[in-house]
């Protein structure tokens, strides 16, 4: 394991009506995988004061095992999150080091790590002789780029628009972190690794265009291209000014818990139609192209009433009246083939971490079936993202549950603390299925 040290400089900083922000700098002949920049917040008197610092790491790597050192010239220093990093100060000397892997920094990513300071009411402190030291360890190097994405029916929307899909890529290292968008060979736009389809816009009409996507993982590897596909828009019509019929005889069926299925008659002539859109609960869900008179709604929840309408779209972008609504419960989620998670649980734990007790979310559930293999899923806390696990990748590699599955989610320090849980699979064909039923759950005094 090869170490890497920085030895950085931080000037002086004194607070009046703002703070002063000093980069550091690595000495000559360091190498540079890791930099980092301190201030104190806005904000700094001499009753109270908190340091900023914030730690990048350059290298294709986790960085673990760093120190950060520095001088206080008032006070005592505090740590912000100390179920993630550990403080030990010995008179104005202050060293700041992760607790186990809770503070590794993520190759090409960054950190921040807050320093309450109290100080002595004498004056506003001041920091000092910093410096950092770290490790790249955390495994060899990634090196290996992630699987080429696979073009998955994109299609044109109207003369200035097409809607491009793929498979989602995979990759046994870092992990799949965005897409880039190709469009006659040039970068036209870039989505996060959760989105396997989007909107390009502002086309021309009656052109031909050749599109691509490749996948960039965290450590920055690219993936080979997707097989280019060929869309050529709409041309635009020559009034351009009249609206489409609408469609006729909407109706809708619930399709499992978390799906619904609409068939409706095309529009009649006149406008030539080249595409319809679906509507749900009022707002616009997705689109079909103009050949469509059937689709599936997906990401539903179960046991839920949700009202629909369609309306044709002309190549000019004029949009039809839409249908009459109809109303479609989804079916109870306890059957199989739903796309949530069922059986959810979630309890608390805790664990002592020396002098610190830190508590834990234990959560279980079982694996939604008829998705193909699900590596992926997102935990919610109180109706935010929190934390992503992942199966089938990492160090150790941790084997794809199939059946049942459990994990805990550090919640932090705090007792008596009440969370609302929920969790959500990333399914085979890389969508984001239905969320399981929420539980809530308070941490023990």
């Amino acid at each position: 394991m090869s170490r890497k040290r920085i030895v950085l400089t931080c000037a002086a900083v004194a607070v009046g009506l703002g703070a002063l922000a000093i980069p550091l700098t690595a000495s000559a002949g360091s190498e540079t995988d890791l930099s980092t920049t301190c201030r104190l917040a806005d904000g700094a008197t001499k009753w109270w004061a908190t340091g900023k610092f914030a730690l990048r790491n350059e290298g294709n790597v986790y960085a673990q095992d760093w120190k950060l050192e520095f001088e206080l010239s008032e006070g005592q220093a505090t740590i912000d999150n100390p179920w993630a990093f550990d403080l030990r100060q010995k008179g104005k000397h202050v060293t700041v080091t992760p607790i186990e892997d809770r503070g590794n920094i993520p190759a090409r990513s960054e950190r921040t790590v807050s320093v309450g300071i109290n100080p002595s009411g004498r004056a506003v402190p001041r920091i000092t002789g910093c410096t950092l030291g770290g490790s790249d360890s955390g495994g060899p190097e990634d090196t290996a780029p992630p699987t080429a994405p696979v073009e998955s029916g994109s299609f044109v929307v109207d003369r200035r628009t097409v809607h491009v899909m793929w498979k989602p890529s995979t990759d046994s290292g870092s992990g799949v972190d965005k897409y880039e968008i190709f469009q006659d060979g040039k970068p036209v736009k870039t989505v996060g690794s959760d989105l396997t389809m989007t909107n390009i816009e502002q086309l021309k009409p009656d052109t031909t265009y050749s599109f691509k996507v490749r996948a960039v993982d965290a450590a920055g590897n690219r993936s080979p291209f997707s097989k280019a596909v060929s869309l050529r828009t709409h041309p635009a019509p020559g009034d351009g000014n009249e609206k489409p019929t609408m469609p006729k005889k909407l109706e809708g069926t619930a399709a499992g818990a978390n799906q619904v299925s609409l068939r409706w008659q095309p529009a009649g002539d006149g406008v030539p139609v080249t595409g319809y859109r679906i509507y749900r609960d009022g707002t616009k869900a997705q689109e079909a192209d103009g050949n469509a008179t059937s689709a599936t709604v997906g990401g539903l929840s179960p046991d839920t009433a949700y009202t629909f309408k369609v309306t044709a779209v002309s190549a000019s972008g004029k949009e039809s009246d839409p249908t009459d609504e109809v109303s479609v419960k989804t079916a109870d989620g306890g059957g199989s083939g739903g796309s949530a998670p069922s059986d959810f649980t979630a309890a608390t734990s805790h664990k002592q971490d020396g002098n610190v007790t830190q508590h834990y979310l234990d959560l279980g559930w079982g694996v939604p079936q008829g998705h193909g293999q699900i590596t992926t899923y997102q935990v919610y806390l109180n109706g935010k993202l929190a934390q992503t696990f992942m199966w089938g990748a990492g160090d150790a590699v941790l084997p794809i549950p199939v059946r049942t599955a459990s994990r805990e989610v550090l919640v932090g320090a705090d007792p008596g603390k009440t969370y609302k849980v929920k969790i959500r699979a990333r399914l085979g064909d890389g969508t984001w299925g239905a969320f399981s039923a929420e539980k809530t759950v308070t941490t023990g005094r």
